[in-house]
């Protein structure tokens, strides 16, 4: 008993810096923004904050801005995650059957030289990604209108298609590593047996790798809407700057905006408040679905 006491003691003591560093880094920043959400707050006035109580919370929910913001950002995350899983559902499909089907030295290298080439996107920095792509959908010289013959300007004309686009090309090859390894844990032998009984590809996707993969593609479909809602932010500022208008100001950039851009820090902490919020609900539905899989 006395033993059991002193390891539970030292194991407190082993943990305690632990606790202090995530209380100082997450826990105190968060209290801390609570507490400013009731205030007002605008260093351009005054350098008193004044209690509001939920006076921001009001203007929150009947902003016609911050609605649309919501909008945005659920309608890009419903676009882009659709995009990516359908994208990398079908690379993943091709690359799994080049892999458990292709025998030769040539099969092997390409397998591996396409490996390679679809982790890059994912490795590259969001900002660089926004970046590249502003550049390769530059109305007069960008090589994307050079090869249609056009000079359609994507950022301006179809904004919210453009960094839809972007983010796909970014994110698809992590979804796509998901899935290919979840097609190459089911049994070869199923897929043999398939192929003996005259299934075609079709057939053999939809009976048997689609059914052995769901309980991935779910968890894999419910991480990605959870990390491009709440984390949509570096290629919307580097490419559309939320434009034109505020076509494409996603939720995390008004809440910048309106912290940084307009000064209202009550206001901009009553929006970070809610983006917790809406993360917190989304990571629980990323939980329940991980429980039913």
């Amino acid at each position: 008993m006395i033993r059991s006491k002193a390891k539970a003691r030292a194991g407190l003591l082993l943990t305690l810096p632990s606790f202090l560093f995530v209380f100082a880094l997450l826990v105190y920043p968060v209290v801390y923004l609570i507490r400013l959400s009731f205030f007002d707050y605008s260093p351009l006035r005054s350098t008193d904050a004044i209690f509001v109580g939920l006076e921001n919370y009001a203007w929150l929910f009947s902003s016609d801005t911050v609605l649309h913001s919501l909008w945005v950002t659920l309608l890009f995350t419903l676009l882009s995650v659709a995009l990516e899983v359908l994208l990398g559902l079908v690379i993943a499909t091709l690359m799994a059957k080049l892999l458990l089907e292709g025998h030769t030295f040539f099969d092997r290298l390409f397998a591996n030289l396409a490996n390679g080439f679809f982790i890059l996107p994912f490795a590259t920095p969001a900002i660089t990604a926004a970046i590249a792509w502003k550049m390769l959908l530059q109305p007069s010289f960008g090589p994307v209108n050079a090869i249609i013959h056009t000079q359609i300007a994507w950022f301006s004309e179809y904004p919210l298609f453009s960094i839809i686009v972007a983010d796909a090309w970014k994110m698809t090859p992590m979804v796509m590593f998901l899935f290919l390894a979840a097609i190459l844990s089911i049994d070869p032998n199923q897929f043999e047996a398939a192929k003996i009984d005259g299934a075609s590809a079709w057939q053999e996707f939809r009976y048997l790798t689609l059914p052995n993969i769901l309980p991935i593609l779910g968890v894999t479909a419910a991480f990605r809407a959870v990390d491009a809602f709440t984390k949509v932010f570096d290629i919307v500022f580097m490419t559309t700057g939320g434009g034109p208008g505020n076509d494409t100001e996603v939720f995390p950039l008004l809440v910048w905006k309106t912290a940084f851009s307009h000064m209202r820090f009550g206001q901009a902490s009553s929006l970070a408040v809610v983006a917790i919020l809406i993360s917190l609900l989304l990571s629980g539905a990323l939980v329940l679905t991980r429980r039913r899989a």
